[in-house]
C-alpha cells in the first residue's frame, strides 16, 4: 500500500517548533518512519492498515467520523512529538557527497549534540504520554475500533503501555551482599 500521511504539514508546523521554512519533503521520510514504527506499534497492524485504507480512499474522512476524531484528537498530537524527536538529528546533520556535514548558519549556532539528546528525551516523554492517551482512548472504544485488538500473525500487536523507562540496578553484581530472606530465598542487596 502506498504511504499515507496521518498528519498535515500545516498541523505539524503549527503545533511544533519546526520552522515554516523547513521543506516538507525533508520531513517526509521521518514522518513515514514514525508512522510505520511508532504509530503501528501503538495501533497494531490491523487498525493501522484500516486507517491507511480509509484515509487513502477518503482523505477528509467525511464518511468516517470516528476515525477522523481519532486522527485529529489523538494520532496527530502523538505524531507531532515523535516527529520532533526523530527529526532532531536530521536537522543537525546533512548527508552530502563529502560525508555527513553539520549544518550551520551565519545568524545562528548549531546546538550541541548533548543538548539535542536532552531535547529528544524530553520530546520522547511527551510523545509517550500522548501515545498513552491514544491507547487509553482505543481501549475505552474497542467497539468503535474493533480492529484495534485484532491480531495478525505477520503484524504488530498493539502496545498497551506506551512508555519506556530506565531500570536502576544499584550496581547489581558489584559488591552486593547475599542475604537470606524470611522465606529462605536468597536476595542480593
Amino acid at each position: 500500500m502506498a504511504d499515507v500521511l496521518f498528519i498535515t504539514e500545516d498541523y505539524l508546523k503549527s503545533m511544533s517548533t519546526i520552522n515554516e521554512n523547513v521543506d516538507f519533503k525533508i520531513l517526509m521520510p521521518t514522518i513515514i518512519m514514525v508512522q510505520d514504527i511508532y504509530l503501528q506499534k501503538i495501533l497494531g497492524t490491523p487498525l493501522y492498515k484500516d486507517l491507511k485504507t480509509k484515509v487513502s480512499a477518503n482523505p477528509s474522512l467525511s464518511s468516517y467520523p470516528n476515525e477522523k476524531d481519532l486522527i485529529d484528537n489523538y494520532i496527530s498530537k502523538t505524531l507531532v512529538w515523535y516527529i520532533k524527536m526523530e527529526s532532531a538529528m536530521e536537522f543537525k546533520f546533512h548527508s552530502m557527497n563529502k560525508g555527513i556535514q553539520v549544518k550551520s548558519s551565519d545568524n545562528s549556532q548549531s546546538a550541541d549534540t548533548t543538548d539535542i539528546k536532552y531535547l529528544m528525551n524530553e520530546w520522547r516523554i511527551k510523545a509517550e504520554r500522548y501515545s498513552q492517551l491514544l491507547t487509553n482512548h482505543l481501549l475505552l472504544n474497542t467497539a468503535t475500533f474493533p480492529k484495534y485488538l485484532t491480531i495478525e500473525l505477520d503484524g504488530m500487536q498493539p502496545a498497551l503501555k506506551d512508555f519506556t523507562n530506565g531500570i536502576y540496578m544499584n550496581n547489581y553484581g558489584k559488591d552486593n551482599k547475599l542475604q537470606k530472606g524470611a522465606n529462605g530465598a536468597d536476595y542480593y542487596f
